[in-house]
């Protein structure tokens, strides 16, 4: 059984919007997001480095708004960048009324994923800071430091891919604190991925006795499993994880089968057909990242 193997080493799209109105002003706010949600429970217990990291995990899995000094040329993006106590700074919303709110009146900006935006500004000569939800009395600055640590982790290299034989399955063997972050974190980086049937998280002992964590996918296509791969060593860096490995495997029906019998199935969001777009956002185009000027 071919597996991608994934290591922990402890280094530590669009959405639709939704709407709610308050009933005090009958102004209309956006519901809280999954990257909002994050800050909040950050803020909540700041000193706890496990919810530091799934407010990261969501950034970079999110969609960004950037406010721009003028329409985006082609590939080239000019952001407003704003001057605060620890040097120079770009602000960026969870979504397109925050950061109309927040300016107060039209204004140019870019709709990025969080990933796009990370490696733009870690390449910044200037280090430029990044300013998140700059509205909210939670707002999160990210010095240049905490930019290019994630750029890095979004770099890692892909997963090595081995032939391996399993001996047997068994439950899961990590803590409930650890599975509390690391599932969310797979289930997010899993969901509305195409053609995805089920997703199992289970221990594993393989031929020659080596034991482990694997996640077992049926249903995804061959030409994304490296990709899918990668994306899960993401979510396994900025789970908590101070060490460990979890292998990805796509086995046959039966032996899918068996890992379900001891293992847990995840509840990833499932794919939904997108509808024609008449644009491209910036920075979604394929092949194109947008530069910074």
């Amino acid at each position: 059984m071919a597996r991608n193997r994934t290591k922990a080493t402890g280094v530590g799209i669009r959405n639709g919007l939704g709407i709610r109105r308050d009933h005090a002003t009958g102004a209309s706010m956006p519901e809280t997001s999954p990257l909002d949600a994050a800050l909040r429970r950050m803020r909540v217990r700041p000193d706890d480095s496990a919810f530091r990291l799934a407010f990261h995990s969501e950034l970079i899995s999110s969609e960004l708004f950037v406010l721009l000094t003028e329409e985006a040329q082609g590939d080239r993006l000019s952001p407003r960048v704003f001057d605060v106590d620890d040097g120079r700074a770009v602000l960026v919303f969870d979504s397109e009324s925050r950061l109309a709110s927040f300016a107060g009146h039209a204004t140019a900006y870019a709709a990025l994923p969080g990933r796009v935006l990370v490696a733009m500004l870690a390449q910044e000569d200037s280090g430029l800071s990044m300013i998140v939800n700059a509205d909210s009395t939670y707002a999160e600055l990210l010095p240049p430091e905490v930019v290019n640590w994630l750029a890095e982790t979004l770099s890692l290299p892909a997963p090595e891919e081995l032939e391996a034989l399993p001996e047997a399955f068994q439950p899961i063997a990590l803590s409930d604190a650890a599975l509390s972050h690391l599932i969310p974190a797979l289930e997010r980086r899993l969901s509305r991925l195409p053609g995805l049937k089920i997703a199992v998280l289970a221990g594993v002992i393989w031929q020659g006795g080596m034991r482990g964590h694997l996640l077992a996918l049926d249903g995804v296509a061959a030409p994304v499993r490296a990709a899918l791969a990668r994306a899960v060593a993401e979510a396994l860096e900025l789970s908590g994880l101070e060490r460990g490995s979890l292998d990805v495997v796509f086995p046959s029906s039966s032996m899918m089968r068996q890992i379900q019998k001891v293992g847990r199935t995840l509840a990833p969001r499932s794919y939904v057909v997108p509808e024609p777009a008449d644009g491209v956002n910036v920075g979604l185009e394929p092949g194109r990242p947008p530069r910074l000027k």
